[in-house]
């Protein structure tokens, strides 16, 4: 666009230039040559515009497709006219695809008249999200290539959803081992309950006073309580932190983007292994998926993934809170969360409701500090608040920038 403002400004220059020299000195000539320079101006403004005026252009493409998918775009050029038309720029708009190729541009010499030509071209997708394509816009600067005229097809832009790319897991803690396997369901130990007697315990806070064993309490000198084993869901969550604070890193690399990745290759997991999953992000507006099985149900999760952004206003911390009043006793809750901060006390309060639920644990630490620019990943294993979930037994997982998370989640 640039080019063509030089060379219509430098028109209008030398003819006002050649105007003033044939009005001061009265010579035929220059007035010819004015009013040949007016004349190539105008038609060099009119005739885009008019060689455009015939001319649509369709597009194709599928709705859906997963990170790192090539997809073919099919782009249908129609020329209504009886005459042809030269010069014409196709220029698209693709924000799915990868850096420095989103704006993909084609250039047609001739398209003949009552005629149509067809290309397609492909492109990655680069990251997963919810995407507009287009609109499609047509350039042409014939005949002379001094102006440009632009005719934009608003209606071309096309929805395009890309869901996040999956990993293989092949280990993964989600429930606990039983010696009372049962069909969909695994065994945990709890003061109290209905089913299988365990064993005895001393009394912790919270625990019935129904289930005490007195022969045990008056043979230590203090109160032991009565363990049973009940029959826990193999129900599984997965909870993502979607505060507008807490995505570190830029496009693909980002403590969201490896979140995202994680949420849907254990939920693939799960799946496979016939658990009830679901998934939770407390964004702008809540995001959940309640529990359910199978492959389409996978499809709703990575769905919701493919759409969550980090723009909530729920601290993490608080949405653990908020997302144990959906879980079950017994049932697997897995936290994905990166480490930069550090309000240990909330913490501690939520870990110390999960535990009065009787909720399993399972830790994905994102090290938020290495997906800065510049940044040392190291150390991020010391934190307190990695240390406090180590203390309680629940397992505990450490992702840095550029880990490979297939070898992660193989042990």
């Amino acid at each position: 666009m640039k080019r063509f403002l030089v060379k219509r400004n430098f028109l209008f220059f030398v003819c006002i230039l050649f105007f003033l020299i044939a009005w001061n000195r009265e010579i035929n000539l220059l007035y010819g040559m004015f009013a040949l320079i007016s004349a190539t101006i105008i038609i060099s403004h009119i005739y885009p515009r008019y060689s455009l005026r015939a001319v649509s252009v369709t597009r194709t493409l599928p709705s859906t497709a997963f990170e790192g998918d090539t997809i073919s775009l099919d782009v249908n050029i129609i020329n209504r006219a009886a005459t042809s038309r030269h010069m014409i720029e196709v220029l698209d708009s693709v924000p799915a695809a990868e850096p420095g190729m989103r704006t993909p541009m084609t250039f047609i010499a001739k398209l003949r008249g009552r005629k149509d030509r067809a290309y397609s071209f492909k492109v990655m997708c680069y990251k997963r999200g919810e995407y507009s394509i287009g609109p499609l816009t047509l350039t042409s600067s014939y005949p002379l290539g001094i102006t440009s005229a632009e005719k934009s097809f608003s209606g071309e832009i096309q929805p395009l959803l890309v869901y996040p790319e999956m990993f293989d897991v092949s280990c993964f803690p989600f429930v606990s081992g039983s010696s009372f396997p049962a069909s969909g369901q695994e065994a945990i130990s709890r003061a109290g309950g209905s089913e299988d007697f365990f064993g005895t315990r001393e009394y912790r806070e919270g625990d019935s006073l129904r289930h005490i064993h007195w022969p045990s309490t008056a043979r230590h000198g203090e109160l032991i309580v009565k363990e049973f084993e009940i029959r826990a869901s193999s129900e599984d969550t997965f909870l993502i932190d979607l505060h507008r604070n807490s995505d570190i890193g830029t496009e693909k690399e980002s403590t969201l983007e490896y979140a995202v990745k994680i949420a849907a290759s254990l939920s693939k997991y799960a799946m496979q292994r016939g658990h009830s999953f679901q998934f939770i992000g407390y964004g702008m507006r809540p995001h959940i998926v309640t529990y359910g099985k199978g492959e389409s149900h996978l499809a709703s999760v990575l769905e919701t993934l493919a759409r969550v952004r980090p723009d909530g206003n729920v601290p993490y911390s608080l949405a653990i809170r908020e997302t144990a009043e959906f879980l079950k006793d017994g049932s697997t809750l897995v936290l994905i969360f990166n480490i930069t901060e550090q309000n240990l006390d909330e913490y501690l309060y939520s870990m110390a409701l999960l535990r009065a639920r009787r909720i399993r644990t399972v830790c994905v630490f994102l090290n938020g500090r290495g997906f800065l620019e510049g940044n040392d990943s190291s150390g991020h294993e010391n934190s307190p608040l990695i240390q406090e979930f180590l203390a309680e037994g629940a397992p505990v997982y450490l992702i840095n920038k550029g880990d490979d998370l297939s070898a992660v989640f193989s042990i």
